[in-house]
């Protein structure tokens, strides 16, 4: 067991090993008649609270220059004069924009420090049960938290483009929709987001929207 636990380990932390994807894209389960080894480890790893999400990949390389993202990045709420906006003021431009996405499938992300802990999360109002949060490692900044927000948001997407084409993901970090948008590859989380977002199919498009903190909040978040 501790050698499919190591295994395990370093295999998610070698995102380009041909392994991966058959080993943590594929749905397991755990049966009697047909013991399966990887499944019997993952119930391991959810009953010592190890959270794979967290392992850092060792090589995360640069997505290739001349490849295209179908992503877009609106922080056009940042035009506003915050010390002179008032929430309401900020409300109506969020509803403004949210009536421009109207028809995309929704998520919100937030990355915070909760008692000296980095915490990360992703909210999808149409499905509240697909919440997803993690803690970071000790250490970890906010910043890292609010790209692990996105991740986390990401990676549920994949699961959920059979149905829907077209998301929009919103965040209350600016410093992260920047990085997203210049493409900020000296950052390994920004590498790591990149590397989701080109697995998707060429008929996705993803929207990250600013919003600012605490104003434009779902009421559910």
């Amino acid at each position: 067991m501790k050698l499919a636990f190591n295994y395990l380990l370093k295999l998610k932390s070698l995102p380009r090993n041909p392994c991966h994807d058959v080993v943590f894209e594929t749905p397991l389960s755990v049966t009697k008649s047909e013991p399966n080894l990887v499944a019997n480890t993952f119930e391991h790893f959810k009953n010592a609270n190890i959270s794979l999400i967290i392992i850092d990949n060792l090589h995360v390389q640069c997505p290739p220059p001349w490849e295209e993202h179908n992503i877009t990045v609106d922080i056009s709420l940042t035009k506003q004069n915050k010390e002179n906006t008032s929430e309401v003021a900020y409300q109506k431009e969020f509803f403004r924009i949210k009536e421009k996405f109207s028809n995309r499938y929704t998520v919100f992300t937030d990355g915070s420090k909760l008692e000296e802990k980095i915490v990360a999360a992703a909210y999808f109002p149409e499905h509240p049960d697909r919440l997803k949060a993690t803690r970071l490692r000790d250490g970890a900044s906010v910043f890292s938290g609010e790209l692990e927000g996105i991740a986390l948001a990401l990676t549920e997407i994949k699961k959920l483009t059979n149905y829907h084409k077209n998301f929009v993901i919103y965040s209350d970090s600016l410093l992260a929709l920047q990085a997203i948008q210049n493409k900020n590859f000296k950052v390994i989380d920004i590498r790591r987001l990149y590397n989701l977002i080109r697995k998707f199919p060429p008929y996705v498009h993803i929207s990250f929207v600013w919003i600012p903190a605490h104003d434009c909040r779902h009421p559910g978040e």
